[in-house]
């Protein structure tokens, strides 16, 4: 059974410049993969049907694996079935873009699987109507995405980046958190994303630490207090930077180096039941 990596990402910052005509957010942010996966395994079946791992409640129709399955067919006809086998790593409700990297997993996979040679070009545009972080996770790395968050803009990253992350508290509905954003007359204030880019550009780790932000912590500590505590445990354990990621409500922090991280996502084990150190990679979609 084919096994496929669908990264997490993280959002090194999320800007908010406006609202669009149609309601949607017009977005300015700064994305990176990340080595926290969900491994999906794919073989041919006379029908779509699909197992969840570490995922209860998750197998149902509106399961984005599935979703992506049967845009897939609706859009090119084919006629062909599979078994997927999720196993979920990435915390759902947290901003990690979980659902949306295994619907970027789901659409390269049997995209292969049924032989239908479709470029990424077409895979993002299918992936667009499944979700704004979908693209990103077919592509993958570390990507300027801006619009409604589809437009991206490959960046080179000069440096490795280590995080810890964890996840403090219980999900967050991604709705919800913008429209407490929207409702509550906040302002982006200073963008941060148009710094981070060019700090990430010329390698300058600590510029870089300097300008993470996220527009969308003020409602998401509203409604999650335990963020806010989060973020300065992380400062507190030597983090360059601490942020929320997505609209939470898993928090990170950029670490020196990879041994500093893991002691910071061993502290956070310890204190929030959650933590996984993590570094940049390159790709948002791996087969095995």
């Amino acid at each position: 059974m084919p096994e496929y990596r669908a990264y997490a990402k993280l959002n090194l910052t999320l800007d908010i410049l406006g609202r669009l005509p149609n309601g949607y957010h017009r977005m300015d942010m700064l994305m990176q993969s990340v080595s926290l996966w969900d491994s999906l395994h794919v073989c041919e079946a006379p029908e779509l049907r699909l197992t969840v791992e570490n995922g209860e409640g998750l197998d149902g129709p509106d399961n984005l694996v599935l979703k992506a399955a049967r845009l897939l067919r609706e859009k090119t006809g084919a006629r062909r079935g599979a078994q997927l086998r999720l196993v979920k790593r990435i915390p759902v409700e947290a901003g990690m873009g979980g659902g949306s990297a295994d619907a970027a997993a789901a659409l390269r996979a049997l995209n292969g699987l049924w032989g239908l040679g479709l470029d990424k070009e077409r895979l993002c545009a299918l992936g667009a109507e499944l979700g704004a972080d979908v693209p990103f996770c077919i592509l993958g790395g570390t990507a300027r995405a801006t619009g409604t968050g589809t437009e991206l803009e490959a960046l080179p990253r000069k440096l490795p980046l280590h995080f810890a992350v964890c996840k403090p508290c219980g999900g967050l509905s991604t709705g919800r958190v913008y429209r407490m954003y929207d409702e509550s007359g906040e302002t982006n204030g200073e963008a941060c994303t148009p710094e981070a880019v060019r700090a990430l550009i010329s390698g300058d780790r600590a510029a870089l630490a300097c300008s993470l932000g996220n527009a969308l912590e003020g409602p998401a500590l509203a409604l999650r207090p335990e963020i806010g505590e989060a973020l300065e445990t992380l400062r507190g354990l030597g983090a360059l930077s601490a942020r929320m990621t997505g609209s939470g409500s898993a928090v990170f922090g950029l670490f020196e180096g990879n041994a500093e991280a893991e002691k910071g996502a061993s502290a956070l084990r310890t204190r929030y039941g959650s933590g996984w150190a993590v570094e940049a990679v390159d790709k948002g979609v791996e087969r095995v």
